[in-house]
């Protein structure tokens, strides 16, 4: 039964953060109507029509909820998918095993008061308590690299147009011009 118990967890975290992520995604939606309306009253917008996202936010955001990594693929990040994906199965694969560590503990702690040796329980009182407490820090690890992977995914489908190249721009190394100071290198950049 105990074990049964421990294994709804999990999924009940996996739903809770599936909602999270189906409310981030179309929450945007509605602040975006809301925008629109007041928009229209204001006579000094500039005209953006002409402008489409070739990356949906939304749909990044969607697709890195269902399985983290996707939207990294998606909007061109494919290197970072590894990375979010091997995190959070990691921090999970760290859980299990502390979550095994902390069951052996229960039973350790359950069958010594029968023995009448009440310091060894307490040991494994203690190290009952630890193992709970890094299983619980690793499944909160976990739902950090969840969030991170979320937020890169939505600000990569944002930024996905985003030109930051200048042609103009240049970088030069200079060799010292006088004799006198030999250690002395300029770097130079120009926007």
């Amino acid at each position: 039964m105990q074990k049964m118990i421990l294994l709804r967890q999990p999924i009940r975290y996996f739903l809770a953060m599936t909602f999270c992520t189906l409310l981030l995604a179309y929450a945007p939606n509605l602040a975006s109507a809301q925008f629109r309306d007041s928009a229209k009253q204001d006579k000094r917008t500039v005209d953006t029509s002409g402008f489409h996202m070739r990356r949906s936010p939304a749909l990044a955001l969607v697709l890195s909820g269902i399985l983290p990594g996707a939207g990294q693929v998606y909007t061109g990040g494919w290197y970072k998918a590894p990375l979010f994906l091997g995190g959070i199965v990691a921090c999970l694969y760290a859980a299990h095993i502390q979550n095994g560590r902390y069951l052996v503990d229960v039973d350790s702690v359950n069958s010594q008061p029968a023995r009448n040796d009440q310091q060894t329980t307490n040991l494994y009182i203690q190290a009952r308590e630890f193992y709970r407490d890094d299983r619980d820090k690793w499944y909160i690890y976990a739902g950090l690299f969840y969030l991170a992977n979320l937020i890169d995914a939505y600000i990569s489908a944002h930024l996905f147009d985003f030109d930051v190249s200048d042609p103009n721009a240049t970088t030069s190394i200079e060799p010292p011009k006088t004799r006198n100071e030999p250690w002395r290198l300029a770097v130079s950049y120009r926007f």
